[in-house]
C-alpha cells in the first residue's frame, strides 16, 4: 500500500512541524507490517521553496533513524510537485491514501483531513470577526466534504459535531502518544551553562499567548515564594502576541506588582535541544492554559516524554493526559496551582532511566502508526 504524506501547512510553526514528524515517524514503525510505502509529498511552486522544505526535512535530528526504517521498505522517497495539488504525483505513484491533508479538492483517492481546534468560538475576543467568519466557513466546509478527520483531542470532535454537525463516525482522534526525537535524550549540558540556571526551578514553556495565562503561574509562584524562598521560575517562548501587543508590558507589571523579578527569568525563543535539556533540570513543568487543541499541549508533550512533573489546568481536553506523574489544579486559581507546586516538590520524584523513556516512546509511536494504518485501510 502506497501512501503520500503532504507537508503543506506543517513546515512552519513548530508545534505543526512536531505533529508532522511524529506522524512520519509513527507510520514508519509499522510500515512492515501493514506493507506500506511512504512518499513524503512537497508543494514547491518553485524551486527555492522546494530546497528549503527539503533542507527542513534533512535537518531533523532522526533523519538517520528514519533512513535506517526506510530501507526495509520498497520505496521510500521525497516527491516535490508544482501544480497547486498533488493529483499528479498521486496518480504517477499510484498512492492510495494521502493525509493530513487541510484543503478541500477532491484528490481522487482516500484523504484523511486534519483540523485544528475551535478556540474562536471559546475564546472569540482573540480574534477580529473577519477571522471568526472565515473560521466558521473553513471548518463547515471541511466537515462536509471529507469522511476521514484527525484531531489531536476528544474536545475538538465533540465541537465539530456541535458548532458543524459532523458526522460522528467522521471524526478520528489520535491516541495520546507521546514522544520525541531520540536525539533530545542526549546531554546537552554545556549548551545550557551560558544561562547559569539555579539549582532548583519550575518551567513553563509557552508562547506568550493570552490564553496561556501566565498571570495564574506569576501569581502562584508569588504565594509559593513565601515558603521556599530560593526557588526560580523560568519561562521560555516567544514573548508577543500580535492580538494583544501591550500584552508583554501588562505581564512585566504584574511581577513588578509582586515583587518576584529575582526569581523570574525570561529565556525567550530559545533552540529545541537547549529548552529539553533546561526540562530535564525542572522539579515541574508549569502549564497554566486555559484552552488547548492538543492534551498539554506542546510543553506537557515533551515532559511526559522525559518523565517530567507536570502541573496541569483541568480544563477537558487537558484531563486526556494519562500520565502518572500529572498534578491537576483548577484552571486559573493561583491558590490551588500553589498548593500543587508545593506537594510535587514535596513528592522529590526520582530520574526514570533514560531507556523506559525511550521504550515508552517507540510503544507509542506504534500506538499511533497501527492507528493510522487501520484509519486508511478503513
Amino acid at each position: 500500500m502506497r501512501i503520500g504524506v503532504l507537508t503543506e501547512n506543517f513546515t512552519g510553526l513548530s508545534g505543526a512541524s512536531d505533529l508532522l514528524k511524529h506522524l512520519i515517524f509513527s507510520i514508519a514503525s509499522v510500515a512492515n507490517e501493514h506493507q506500506i510505502e511512504i512518499f513524503i509529498l512537497v508543494k514547491a511552486t518553485e524551486y527555492r521553496q522546494y530546497k528549503g522544505i527539503k533542507r527542513w526535512l534533512s535537518k531533523l535530528k532522526e533523519i538517520r533513524t528514519l533512513k535506517n526504517v526506510f530501507k526495509e521498505f520498497k520505496c521510500a522517497k521525497i516527491v516535490a510537485y508544482t501544480q497547486d495539488t498533488p493529483v499528479q504525483v498521486i496518480e504517477k505513484y499510484k498512492l492510495k491514501a494521502v493525509f493530513p491533508y487541510m484543503r478541500l479538492e477532491n484528490l481522487g483517492v482516500t484523504t484523511i483531513a486534519y483540523l485544528y481546534d475551535c478556540q474562536h468560538r471559546y475564546l472569540p475576543e482573540f480574534f477580529n470577526e473577519r477571522e471568526r467568519t472565515a473560521r466558521d466557513d473553513y471548518f463547515q466546509q471541511m466537515v462536509n466534504q471529507h469522511k476521514k478527520i484527525i484531531v489531536n483531542a476528544q474536545t475538538v470532535k465533540d465541537d465539530l459535531i456541535n458548532f458543524y454537525q459532523a458526522e460522528q463516525a467522521h471524526i478520528f482522534v489520535l491516541p495520546y502518544t507521546p514522544k520525541i526525537d531520540l536525539h533530545f535524550y542526549n546531554d546537552f549540558s554545556k549548551r545550557i551553562k551560558k544561562y547559569n540556571l539555579p539549582k532548583r526551578y519550575f518551567m513553563m514553556s509557552n508562547q506568550f499567548w493570552v490564553h496561556k495565562d501566565h498571570p495564574t503561574a506569576f501569581r502562584a509562584f508569588a504565594e509559593y515564594l513565601k515558603s521556599d524562598p530560593e526557588m526560580e521560575f523560568i519561562f521560555t517562548g516567544s514573548m508577543n502576541d500580535y492580538r494583544r501587543p501591550e500584552y508583554i508590558t501588562e505581564l512585566q507589571q504584574i511581577i513588578k506588582e509582586l515583587k518576584i523579578e529575582k526569581n523570574i527569568r525570561f529565556l525567550g525563543l530559545i533552540p529545541k535541544d537547549e529548552q529539553l535539556q533546561i526540562m530535564k533540570g525542572a522539579t515541574a513543568v508549569v502549564q497554566t492554559t486555559l484552552f488547548e487543541g492538543g492534551p498539554g499541549g506542546g510543553s506537557v508533550w515533551d515532559a511526559v516524554s522525559l518523565g517530567i512533573p507536570v502541573i496541569l489546568s483541568d480544563i477537558k481536553t487537558n484531563k486526556a493526559v494519562e500520565y502518572k506523574r500529572v498534578h491537576f489544579f483548577h484552571a486559573k486559581n493561583a491558590r490551588d496551582l500553589c498548593k500543587k507546586m508545593q506537594e510535587v516538590v514535596k513528592q522529590n520524584y526520582k530520574p526514570i532511566p533514560v531507556e523506559s523513556l525511550i521504550e515508552q516512546s517507540q510503544t507509542n509511536m506504534k500506538i499511533l502508526g497501527n492507528y493510522l494504518a487501520k484509519l486508511i485501510s478503513k
